[in-house]
């Protein structure tokens, strides 16, 4: 019996529900992964004196696991509040941002005969007056705030935060709670490779501020988000098109939400529950028409060259290069998948000024660059712009999906020493 109408409209709305590309991951029944992480999240939060900077590359899902874990603190009887930074904030605005979501309630005996109190609630922020916040106005509005429950308070996208001299207020704020051991946890979530690149100004913090690693997914995590969603849609998907996927995605849970929710698409256009591998081709097509427009100009400005260059080919390839924890690679990871592109062995020297220059910006400093000439390394400075490289590449012909398949297959056996027990979570104190 065929799927009728309302069975398609009903699936059709489950797969938009269970998969979200465009935006942060909020339900836990639907969050897949990170469960070292957000213990760790708990350890700190039940620490007073303790903070904590959630960091990584763009597209990992900080904001979705801050989310996550804001939720499942409230259920644990935590205040939790949230802000994010823009270019336009400075210290006051972020903070009445953030007091401004938690309820106060004072209570006090009313004019006149009887036993009855007022009860009046709110905003904590009012607590900061109408002035400039300081640190030490923040500092009350804690302490006086977290006497009867502890707080957590998440800022996201602290990388975005520009104010002059912001960030040391920032950084003065958490040594004054944690001085004072205030029942009041601050978790900074930003794009950054160390606590050093986000709070630099106050180099004593670091003993308060555990720095918690968001690492790209592993495809043990990154197959949970395509599989629990399928469900929830009441639909089944192969093993061979979950396998596709989590290659395609390369880490970055955007694109294993946006593959899924495709393919799902795709089956459902021909009335089907079931997904396949026939289904995720599908989804690559589609994927490639809808890249945001930044990541196709992106694209274009850096294979841009005269006829007969090998920009698009080294691009390719360095999508498809095997990189460290923060997603760098070397030349020598660039020679193998060059080789299988170009069908002849390559060497460094071949493609050395290639890479030079899409770290320029003569071709839009696509890559970014770090190190010295005779031992530079490189990454996408958009990690997103890589699978949409990779996929090209498949769509192309270049390369086949079975490629990307075995880079999956690195990145899992470096990462899988890992899974269940997270990154090294530690104090940047015991960092070098």
């Amino acid at each position: 019996m065929g799927m009728d109408e309302a069975e398609f409209l009903d699936r059709t709305q489950r797969i938009a529900e269970a998969f979200r590309p465009a935006a942060p991951m909020n339900r836990r029944d639907l969050f897949a992964g990170r469960v070292q992480q957000i213990a760790d999240v708990f350890s700190i939060v039940s620490q007073p004196g303790q903070h904590a900077l959630i960091y990584g590359e763009r597209g990992v899902g900080k904001t979705s696991l801050g989310m996550i874990a804001a939720e499942l603190l409230r259920a644990s009887n935590v205040l939790s509040a949230w802000a994010t930074c823009d270019a336009s904030d400075d210290f006051t605005t972020v903070w009445h941002k953030a007091l401004g979501e938690i309820g106060l309630t004072t209570t006090k005996q009313a004019i006149g005969f009887g036993e009855r109190i007022d009860e009046r609630a709110e905003p904590l922020s009012k607590l900061l007056g109408s002035g400039p916040v300081t640190p030490h106005t923040v500092q009350r509005a804690l302490e006086h705030a977290s006497r009867q429950r502890p707080i957590a308070i998440f800022i996201d996208e602290f990388d975005r935060f520009r104010q002059p001299d912001g960030r040391a207020l920032f950084a003065d704020t958490i040594k004054a709670l944690s001085d004072r051991v205030v029942s009041s946890t601050i978790v900074l979530i930003g794009v950054a490779d160390s606590v050093g690149e986000l709070i630099r100004e106050h180099r004593s913090v670091e003993r308060a501020l555990v720095q918690i690693q968001m690492p790209r997914m592993s495809p043990t995590e990154l197959a949970e988000i395509a599989t629990n969603g399928v469900a929830a849609a009441q639909m089944t998907i192969a093993g061979t098109a979950v396998t596709r996927i989590t290659a395609l995605s390369q880490g970055l849970p955007h694109y294993t939400h946006l593959l899924t929710q495709l393919a799902a698409q795709s089956a459902l256009s021909d009335r089907r529950t079931h997904i396949g591998t026939r289904d995720v081709d599908a989804a690559v097509t589609r994927a490639i028409e809808r890249a945001q427009q930044s990541i196709v100009d992106a694209y274009r400005d850096a294979v841009i060259g005269r006829r007969g260059a090998i920009y698009p080919q080294v691009l390719l390839a360095c999508a498809l290069a095997q990189e460290d924890e923060f997603g760098y690679f070397g030349s020598s990871d660039v020679r193998e998948p060059l080789s299988r592109i170009l069908d002849k062995p390559s060497s460094p020297s071949t493609f050395a000024r290639h890479l030079e220059e899409l770290s320029s910006e003569s071709h839009g400093s696509i890559l970014q660059r770090s190190g010295s000439a005779g031992a530079a390394r490189y990454r996408f400075v958009n990690p997103l712009i890589q699978p949409y490289v990779a996929m090209r590449g498949i769509s192309e012909g270049v390369v086949r999906a079975s490629d990307l398949q075995l880079q999956d297959k690195r990145v899992g056996g470096r990462n899988r020493g890992r899974e269940g027990q997270g990154p090294k979570t530690r104090s940047s104190s015991s960092s070098s």
